[in-house]
């Protein structure tokens, strides 16, 4: 199962109002004719969160974020090249000026509830590793050691990492300014940002943070409300 991040930015003449609306509203749905999509996860920015102790990454502001889940990167081009992901991708080129899209593989460290239960927030962590850090050594403490420390963290309700398989491009949008290389993302979810700053307040997360300054080289944090249009794969 592979799943890709999709980072958006309006077109100019176009106001982020009138931009929402048409992505939830007439964008959005037109998934359903299109083949071997396992999930879809809307994405809106609430907040952006800055860490004193980790570098930022220099990316560009953006207007939402898109999840989508194929089988394989296969099943994923094989949507793209049906005539309704052909569709669907010029309708998408009537509103975005700018994307990046990461395809990337899940490791579920706290499994996210579902339906009535999905937490309705979550903050998303873009991770740069540290220039003197090799991608294996980078890997091992991400998805062994920090991952671990995760388990105990009150108020936490579910935790996901995401690495990076492949950066694909589209020849009809232009990408937007990103610092890279990017090697994963961390997703986070919680009840309500009271929940987080609880969380973050707790000493089990403050090691954990710790432990995070120790080892990541550049990050970016946004805050997001998801909007599930397809339950992603269990």
């Amino acid at each position: 199962m592979i799943k890709s991040f999709s980072f958006l930015v309006r077109r100019p003449e176009i106001s982020r109002e009138a931009f929402l609306r048409h992505w939830t509203e007439v964008h959005a749905p037109m998934y359903r004719d299109v083949p071997g999509l396992r999930g879809y996860v809307l994405c809106l920015p609430v907040q952006e969160h800055v860490r004193d102790d980790v570098a930022a990454l220099e990316m560009a502001p953006f207007d939402g974020v898109a999840q989508l889940w194929f089988d394989d990167l296969e099943a994923r081009a094989r949507a793209a090249a049906s005539p309704a992901g052909r569709r669907w991708h010029a309708d998408g080129a009537s509103i975005i000026g700018g994307i990046r899209t990461f395809v990337t593989e899940e490791q579920v460290v706290l499994p996210v509830a579902d339906g009535d239960r999905r937490p309705p927030l979550k903050a998303l962590t873009v991770i740069q590793r540290r220039p003197d850090s090799t991608p294996g050594a980078f890997h091992h403490h991400w998805r062994v050691v920090h991952a671990a420390m995760a388990r105990e963290v009150p108020e936490l309700r579910g935790f996901v990492l995401s690495g990076i398989v492949e950066e694909q491009f589209r020849p009809d949008i232009a990408p937007f300014p990103m610092a890279g290389p990017i090697d994963g993302f961390a997703e986070s979810w919680f009840g309500s940002l009271e929940a987080r700053a609880r969380m973050v307040a707790s000493p089990e997360a403050r090691r954990w943070f710790a432990d995070g300054a120790a080892f990541l080289g550049r990050v970016k944090t946004v805050v997001l409300a998801e909007r599930v249009m397809v339950p992603p794969p269990g």
